[in-house]
């Protein structure tokens, strides 16, 4: 069967195993295996769950969705203070970052990525034809926008930007984006991924009623602990988000997310409380490791951060994590993140789990 010649070769984006294949490979139970690589929220919000349960006997599942998804849309723009013109619903973020792909990625041109960052918007950009233009990150892990003005050109159709950024834990400077738009950026569309910005209270999307090239993606998989829902948002200016809706899936957020998606976004005081326990536990986690020797920290704004090891590189340090049935995020393949390793913060008693697994590394 004839595929695509570039896929041939193509490695894909890595995908977390899941806790039973984790436990098979080391030879321990599904029970002893504590989650540290997926940067979600380790508290489950049940009364959503139950407020759901007896909703069910009256969800249509037998019939699509509403295609437009107007009622949660409205919730959403209510949420950002935005208008409900200005956003789309998506199957996640990532669906948000395909879709905006589509619409912008010609064949052979180029997509600029600041890096290191999330790796699925390199494979994104390769599985829609486009070429990654990579730009390093200072050494403070901020974005070089110097470098990347100077190598703006015609043949680049798309920037992806996160704030904060996956892994680095940096945010965007205001003052920085908007000296790069206003010096030849404001004609290139550029994505600019908030799947975190809860956690920061740092978000850029009023730029949109400046700059038309703007799109922010954001989600509910993280501060809102719903990542098994997959429900994501768009916020651009109403012209840019009809394009979008050029390329948008029909009905691919389903019913029963669609009402999750609604019990949440009435709840936002939930999901605030939420992201305060996350960051509160987050500067005890950080107190406690800025006590061991021969570890070091990369501040971070958001739930997760970058740790490393003197004396060990980060394969090591995930390895001999992963005996013990503690699973971290082994980076130390990306350029420039050879000795880390990323953790996204738990509950209480994972924490000092991880802390004692750190202990015993030293």
């Amino acid at each position: 069967m004839k595929i695509r010649k570039f896929l041939k070769d193509f490695i894909p984006y890595s995908w977390e195993q899941s806790n039973l294949e984790i436990a098979n490979s080391i030879g321990k139970s599904p029970e002893d295996i504590t989650r540290f690589d997926t940067n979600v929220s380790h508290n489950l919000p049940y009364h959503w769950l139950e407020t759901l349960s007896n909703q069910l006997q009256d969800i249509e599942i037998n019939k699509y969705p509403d295609s437009s998804y107007v009622s949660v849309r409205q919730l959403i723009a209510d949420y950002c203070s935005r208008d409900i013109d200005e956003i789309i619903l998506t199957n996640g973020a990532d669906e948000g970052l395909f879709m905006t792909g589509s619409l912008f990625i010609e064949p052979d041109s180029k997509v600029m990525l600041s890096t290191p960052t999330y790796s699925y918007y390199e494979k994104m950009a390769q599985i829609l034809g486009g070429i990654p233009l990579e730009i390093q990150r200072k050494s403070d892990f901020s974005d070089d926008f110097h470098t990347m003005l100077k190598n703006l050109n015609d043949n680049i159709s798309l920037i992806i930007l996160c704030n904060p950024n996956n892994p680095t834990g940096n945010i965007i400077h205001r003052k920085d984006i908007e000296l790069f738009l206003d010096n030849n950026a404001s004609n290139i569309p550029i994505i600019i991924d908030e799947a975190y910005f809860e956690y920061t209270d740092n978000t850029l999307v009023d730029l949109i009623d400046k700059y038309n090239n703007i799109i922010i993606v954001r989600t509910l998989s993280k501060a809102f602990g719903l990542a098994g829902l997959r429900v994501g948002y768009i916020i651009s200016s109403k012209s840019t988000t009809s394009l979008l809706n050029k390329v948008r899936p029909p009905n691919s957020v389903g019913t029963i997310s669609v009402n999750l998606a609604k019990i949440a976004l009435n709840d936002i005081n939930w999901m605030k409380n939420n992201v305060s326990e996350i960051m509160k536990e987050k500067k005890l986690f950080e107190e406690k490791l800025s006590q061991l020797n021969n570890v070091s920290i990369i501040p971070s704004y958001s739930n997760f951060m970058l740790i490393k090891f003197d004396n060990k590189d980060g394969s090591q340090v995930h390895s001999e994590l992963l005996n013990n049935g503690i699973v971290v995020r082994d980076v130390s393949s990306t350029k420039g993140l050879e000795k880390y390793i990323r953790i996204n913060i738990g509950l209480k008693d994972e924490n000092v789990k991880l802390l004692k697994a750190f202990e015993d590394l030293i």
